[in-house]
């Protein structure tokens, strides 16, 4: 579905609210900014709005670039939801979608993981081998240095998400062992910009960006935006036409262009990282305009006007 702008939910009569629900069979939906505050509690109205989805028929997959949370996480906060039921399944999140990914190639090398805790214990639950790093080290000497960044075994990945203890020595043995073309170059959620408490922080991107320019590689991209994560959300929903999935979110970039670009419907809800002034600022037609916009999620089972 393209616009010229978007339709705002609220406004829409209760006959055009059920051609809209009828319109779709999945939603794609994001977690942070969307059905709750980023690392925070549920947005008022999101639970009862996923309920009423539920109720309806519509199959829910959360697709969320948030690795700093373990799953576990994320299920325990949807269960503190008596009229929400959410299965581990039905969470895409970064690591587990890098899990995918190299478990459908038979991937069974050694990895160097830039990245949280959560995302490398997720990888070694999924039976993968990570290298060992030496945590909190302060290089004093040009020796000290030559060992973290040519010291170790070599190793056949490296893959880069959210890494709030990113030194430069990560990113040179980064750079070094992908000098080798066999060793893969993933990635996981590729945001140039993150939200952190009132504002943004720096995402991973552009930590991605100086591997990517200083090997002349690009990596695979398993969050949003991603072509992978997009090809890997074919592979798991083959049978469903993507004009019949709708995609909820919180970001133009991420979210909405990301959908717009597999062909998904699209919602963009005002809780998170963009604004009505954004939306307004959008010339007609353009990538990131999405179909429908909400004040929130909770649009969605309220009634019309």
């Amino acid at each position: 579905m393209s616009c010229s702008s978007p339709k705002v939910f609220k406004q829409l009569s209760a006959a055009e609210r059920e051609k809209f629900f009828d319109s779709f069979d999945v939603v794609f939906c994001d977690c942070d900014g969307v059905v709750w505050y980023t690392l925070r509690d549920f947005i008022p109205g999101s639970a009862q709005a996923l309920a009423e989805l539920q109720r309806r028929g519509k199959r829910l997959t959360f697709v969320t670039n948030n690795s700093i949370s373990f799953v576990a996480e994320h299920l325990h906060k949807f269960a503190e939801q008596a009229q929400v039921h959410v299965a581990k399944e039905q969470i895409v999140h970064p690591a587990q979608a890098v899990c995918d990914h190299l478990k459908d190639i038979g991937f069974g090398g050694m990895i160097y993981c830039l990245a949280t805790p959560p995302f490398k214990q997720l990888l070694r639950d999924a039976g993968f081998r990570l290298s060992q790093e030496r945590e909190g080290s302060v290089i004093k000497t040009l020796a000290e240095l030559r060992e973290a960044i040519f010291g170790g075994e070599p190793v056949d990945a490296v893959i880069i998400d959210v890494d709030f203890n990113l030194t430069a020595t990560k990113l040179m043995r980064a750079h070094v062992q992908l000098q080798n073309p066999s060793c893969l170059f993933l990635a996981g959620a590729a945001d140039a910009l993150i939200p952190f408490g009132n504002g943004d922080i720096i995402g991973p991107g552009p930590f991605i960006d100086i591997v990517a320019q200083s090997t002349g590689r690009q990596p695979t991209v398993l969050g949003k935006p991603g072509e992978a994560l997009r090809q890997l959300l074919r592979q798991h929903h083959a049978h469903i036409p993507p004009n019949r999935v709708l995609f909820v979110g919180d970001s133009l970039a991420s979210d909405i262009g990301f959908a717009r670009a597999s062909g998904y419907q699209t919602l963009l809800v005002l809780t998170g990282g963009s604004s009505q002034a954004d939306v307004d600022s959008l010339p007609a037609g353009h990538a990131h305009m999405p179909d429908y916009v909400g004040d929130c999620l909770g649009d969605l089972c309220n009634k019309a006007n």
